[in-house]
């Protein structure tokens, strides 16, 4: 009991003061990042997950864009299943002189099996009504019982939509919802061929019965269909989200990596400080079981209160998180779960073991003798703290990220920071008995080139937080660049859809005659990729984004925006052209054949040209585009965009009740809503990079306070040998702006480097050369480091000489 109640007095006396107050404020910012990112994932999958069949629906969930054959549905009720049938479209809305785009789906009175349909008044939906939710009511300005046209028909509103089973979850999706009876789709009219249908088949029965369908049923799904189970849904904050959560996931690590370095630095220098009273136990006869419990106490204690500090900061950075996500997050998200608050002590515990296990066995090993002789050092080599620390910094990254490659770039970047550092400091070596300037730079500049160990790794540590800093700029750089900054100032600002051919020339006078600024019309099919160069598209390939119907179209000319790199454009029969981003991602090179399948159609068409395309134009792109022939068997509507001034908004109202079918998209509307989500999720991105910030400083101010020992030795023998105050305060600062700026220097190359393989790890992610990172990270670095050193040159330069020498004899330095 003796060996504790020692170790409760040296956490007394050595707990909070000195090096361990930052090795515990380290502690605590690296379980709030980890806390933090696990509690917002913690929360968002268990409120997708929770609700099982409730949230589809049904016991399975068929899901396909064109209506399932009547033998599948027959086999259902042999096997003794219920099946409800849904099918979602868009359309217009018409009230009064209002029209609005709406996400339809029509359902059955009964509908649906598990789950909850929420309508204001409760009660099954009807046919003749049509249910709004409560963004459609305020952009119609509809009321109950007032009556809307829909398609070629006219329903009443009876009331409020709210959550319904099986709906999903999209920040981005583009139009607001309403639901009808199944009895009135035919009358509407919207479902014309080739139009974008959503065909949703709910089926309900005894297990035995379901898992026999499901065994007769799968072999004979093809593209555009799948049968869904209740455990299939996963996290669906859709792919709006999954960049966002990407970043917080790094901004996290980075967090993580930063408390580490300022921990291995504060425990470093700790152990360092306490070799001679644990030589002095030693010949007092204290045995190696004694001074690891003293040892065990102390680090048992101070990561405990750590890692509790960090519980309650990362509570309530998650509690912040989510309210800046705002409705971007599905509503009444679940309490978390307590594996979060397990997972953020186990990290704590972790890293304090892999940063302190090497300098404790080094202090424990130290022998009784170094009493009398100093300059005896412990057996333990104190180059073994490198690869374990590194070993162990890999495996927290893999098992953060589950990304090799991820892993490997930032061991690997810090690899490459070192070696810059090490090859600078050659340079300013030679540069520095060269340098002709103030002599207080030059002293700066021959004594980081003197102290090439130490030195090295002080200057390390500020380069690796300013590498971690620039990485996470320059990825929410490329992540949230609005995309209304990208736009044309003369960009289409509409869209029409599901224009019939019999339509097309008609729409197009009564849009000129409006002021409109039109673009091509093109054709529109709707397929899927199935084969390239004979072999069948497969997973890795359904990954990079055919892994659902793409829009095909066919035109005799080249459209605008559209290069053609390689081959000829379209000239021949049978012929295809690809967008060489799609064809380099899939491998499909000139010459191959491939296989697509439309409304369950096989065909084939050869590659002949290769084309780049400006997506961001906001005019019809695709990634391919075939020879007239290859399309002409099959039922086609047109697409098209164009530019409306505001002046020619009624008459736009006019055309699309003529043309109910119709859909019209308004692109000024959606770019409002994306630029509001950019904004929400940047405000959450900065949260997480500000705390990064911090845990940068920290790393700062840790590298001070541990070289504060030796500069204070070396500048009282600069003093003793006549250099005066004011030189030395000049010499001080000019070393803290050289250090920071050269870690900004190394920094920026690293992010740089580490940014362009990003691209290949984040989705939708293009690398470009940040220009403004490499003048900001040098000069963020030299102000830094120099704010930073301020207290410490206060303290090395305050009082006289004498008092320091005095001091110096006392053992005080």
């Amino acid at each position: 009991m003796s060996q504790w109640r020692l170790g409760l007095k040296l956490l007394r006396r050595e707990g909070f003061s000195g090096e361990l107050r930052w090795f515990v404020l380290a502690l605590a910012l690296s379980v709030a990042c980890v806390l933090s990112v696990a509690l917002v994932a913690d929360r968002l999958d268990a409120g997708l997950k929770a609700s099982g069949r409730d949230f589809i629906g049904g016991d399975r969930v068929l899901r396909s864009a064109t209506p399932a054959p009547a033998e599948w549905l027959a086999q259902a009720h042999q096997e003794g299943l219920a099946v409800q049938t849904t099918v979602s479209f868009n359309s217009m809305l018409f009230h009064g002189d209002t029209l609005q785009l709406a996400s339809i789906r029509a359902v059955p009175g009964d509908f649906p099996f598990y789950g909850k349909l929420e309508l204001t008044p409760q009660r099954a939906p009807a046919p003749g009504e049509i249910w709004l939710s409560a963004r459609v009511m305020q952009l119609l300005g509809a009321k109950v019982g007032e009556v809307l046209e829909v398609g070629n028909t006219r329903l009443t509103v009876a009331g409020e939509l709210g959550q319904e089973p099986d709906q999903g979850f999209s920040p981005f999706q583009m139009a607001p919802r309403a639901l009808i009876h199944s009895a009135d789709i035919e009358a509407t009219g919207a479902l014309l061929p080739g139009s974008r249908q959503q065909w949703r088949y709910l089926v309900k029965g005894p297990r035995d019965a379901i898992t026999r369908y499901e065994a007769w049923l799968n072999p004979r799904l093809s593209a555009g269909q799948k049968l869904v189970k209740p455990d299939d849904q996963g996290t669906q904050v859709g792919k709006s989200l999954g960049n966002a959560e990407r970043f917080f996931r790094l901004a996290s690590l980075a967090g993580v990596l930063l408390g580490a370095l300022a921990m291995g630095i504060a425990v470093r220098h700790f152990a360092e400080r306490q070799t001679n009273m644990v030589a002095l136990l030693k010949t007092l006869g204290a045995s190696r079981r004694t001074l690891w419990q003293l040892m065990g106490t102390l680090l048992f204690s101070l990561t405990l209160v750590g890692a509790l500090m960090g519980l309650v900061a990362g509570s309530a950075m998650q509690w912040l998180t989510l309210n800046l996500l705002g409705d971007l997050l599905p509503a009444d998200l679940p309490p978390p779960s307590w594996r979060p608050f397990a997972l953020g002590l186990a990290v704590a515990f972790f890293i304090t073991l892999m940063l302190a296990f090497v300098p404790f066995l080094r202090l424990l090993k130290v022998p009784p003798l170094r009493v009398l002789r100093r300059e005896l050092e412990a057996g333990i080599p104190p180059w073994l703290t490198v690869p374990v620390g590194l070993i162990g910094l890999f495996a927290l990254v893999w098992g953060f990220t589950a990304d090799i490659r991820l892993a490997c770039g930032l061991i690997g970047g810090m690899g490459v920071l070192m070696a810059l550092l090490a090859l600078l400091a050659s340079v300013l070596l030679r540069l520095g008995s060269r340098l002709k300037g103030p002599h207080a730079l030059r002293l700066a500049i021959n004594h980081l080139s003197r102290e090439r160990g130490s030195g090295l790794f002080q200057l390390a540590g500020f380069a690796l937080a300013l590498m971690l800093f620039g990485l996470l700029w320059a990825a929410r750089v490329d992540l949230l660049e609005d995309f209304s900054t990208r736009l044309p100032a003369d960009a289409p600002n509409r869209f029409l859809v599901n224009v019939a051919d019999s339509e097309r020339e008609g729409i197009l006078a009564d849009l000129h005659q409006a002021g409109a600024i039109t673009s091509d019309f093109y054709p529109m099919v709707r397929g899927r990729l199935t084969r390239i160069a004979g072999e069948a598209v497969g997973e890795d390939a359904a990954r990079e984004g055919v892994d659902r119907e793409l829009n095909f179209t066919t035109t005799s000319a080249l459209p605008a925006d559209n290069k053609v790199t390689a081959g000829q454009w379209l000239a021949g029969k049978g012929e295809v052209s690809v967008d060489e981003a799609l064809a380099g991602r899939l491998g499909i090179a000139l010459g191959d054949v491939l296989g697509f399948t439309i409304e369950g159609r096989a065909f084939e068409a050869r590659v002949t040209s290769l084309r780049s395309i400006k997506w961001d134009n906001m005019r019809p792109n695709f990634y391919m585009i075939f020879s007239p022939d290859v399309l002409a068997p099959f039922s086609q509507t047109w697409l098209g965009s164009y530019r409306l001034p505001p002046e020619g908004r009624g008459a736009e109202v006019e055309l699309i009740r003529r043309h109910p079918t119709v859909s019209l998209i308004d692109v000024e509307d959606l770019i409002g809503r994306l630029t509001l989500v950019s904004d929400q999720v940047s405000r959450a991105l900065g949260l997480m990079l500000g705390l990064v910030t911090v845990a940068a400083l920290l790393v700062l101010l840790t590298q001070t306070q541990a070289g504060m020992a030796h500069r204070r030795r070396e500048l009282l023998l600069m003093r003793t040998l006549g250099a005066g105050s004011a030189l030395l305060e000049k010499m001080l600062r000019w070393e803290l702006v050289a250090s920071g700026a050269l870690a900004g220097l190394c920094a920026a190359m690293v992010v740089e480097l580490c940014s362009f393989g990003l691209q290949w790890w984040w989705e939708g992610a293009q690398w470009q050369f940040h220009w403004a990172i490499w003048a900001a990270l040098p000069l963020l670095g030299a102000v830094l480091v120099t704010l930073a050193g301020q207290g410490m040159r206060r303290q090395l330069l305050a009082g006289t000489l004498s008092d320091r020498l005095r001091g110096l004899g006392q053992g005080l330095l």
